[in-house]
């Protein structure tokens, strides 16, 4: 009797009921890490607003230097950029540079609220759902949903 080589490997999906689920204690860790992930980003996206807020101008004439700002606004400037990350820094000097006033705008349905042109749905899911930041490639601002601001307000 010649022997089947291929009986000895398992050729049936293990039974259904033989999985243990696991803990509790490991199931809650990733949700407590993406909260905390979640809870980050919209500090960061609220240290951004405020400092596209500090940084708005009054609009002057044209040949007119703009005012210098004072100690305490400079000091809330660098205390603000400290939060950020490095390229949402460079994002936002990007959209100044560029000259876009203001240079952090919200997303309002899936169209910035600074050029008006609709997003990308990519981006825009960019900014919904994982990072709550995004950058239009139609106008250098950057674009923000508000609910995540909202959601860690909760």
């Amino acid at each position: 009797m010649s022997r089947d080589p291929l009986e000895s490997y398992q050729t049936r999906a293990p039974r259904r009921g033989s999985h243990t689920p696991p803990s509790l204690a490991t199931t809650s860790l990733p949700s407590r890490e993406l909260a905390a992930a979640r809870a980050k980003a919209a500090s960061e996206i609220a240290s951004l607003v405020h400092l596209a807020e500090l940084d708005a101008h009054p609009p002057h004439r044209a040949g007119e230097p703009r005012a210098p700002l004072s100690d305490d606004k400079l000091h809330e400037r660098r205390r603000l950029t400290a939060r950020l990350a490095p390229e949402t820094i460079e994002a936002y000097n990007r959209a100044l540079r560029a000259g876009r006033q203001p240079a952090v705008v919200r997303l309002v349905a899936n169209v910035c609220s600074g050029c008006h042109v609709r997003l990308h749905s990519t981006l825009e899911q960019k900014v919904r759902r994982r990072h709550g930041i995004g950058s239009c490639p139609h106008c250098l601002r950057i674009v923000y949903d508000p609910e995540w601001l909202h959601a860690a307000a909760e």
